[in-house]
């Protein structure tokens, strides 16, 4: 399945954006009830307060260097047919560009959780959208019973 080309790989990193929006907001208001910091509804208000800080800071690093690399990324996979590789990959070049990132920045210690916390940002962010383009591309696309019944998820849509 072929999920290349700048339109495509936009609304992947506008899925990025969502996935990492849905996955701060409860990772925070998790955080935040685990603290102490309140109930579970203050925990979630917590969360909600953070997000709008959270999407503008994801929001130019997807746009500016995941959009490029994943141009890249989309063009050196156009012969692998297997969809996991694609979700696979896309998801270490999110989690490694994540690290480099927030290392630039100065954002991370030496020592601790900071570096496995980056790289989980970019693996589920990346990873994430495009495991949505390649369900949203595929309900797209009309399979024969043959052609759908061969996917690893099985025929998606009638």
């Amino acid at each position: 399945m072929s999920v290349r080309g700048p339109g495509t790989i936009a609304a992947l990193c506008l899925r990025c954006l969502v996935v990492l929006a849905v996955v701060n907001v409860a990772g925070l208001g998790i955080a935040a009830v685990a603290m102490g910091k309140g109930q579970t509804g203050s925990g979630l208000m917590v969360a909600l307060v953070y997000l709008p800080y959270a999407l503008l800071v994801a929001i130019v690093p997807i746009g500016v260097v995941g959009f490029p690399a994943g141009l890249l990324t989309a063009h050196l996979l156009a012969d692998e047919r297997r969809e996991w590789v694609h979700v696979l990959v896309f998801a270490l070049v999110g989690g490694v560009l994540s690290v480099a990132l927030f290392a630039w920045w100065g954002v991370l210690g030496l020592a601790g959780w900071s570096w496995v916390v980056a790289f989980a940002e970019g693996v589920v962010g990346a990873g994430g959208a495009r495991w949505w383009t390649g369900r949203a591309h595929a309900r797209k696309v009309r399979w024969s019973d043959a052609q759908g019944g061969a996917l690893p998820w099985g025929r998606i849509g009638a």
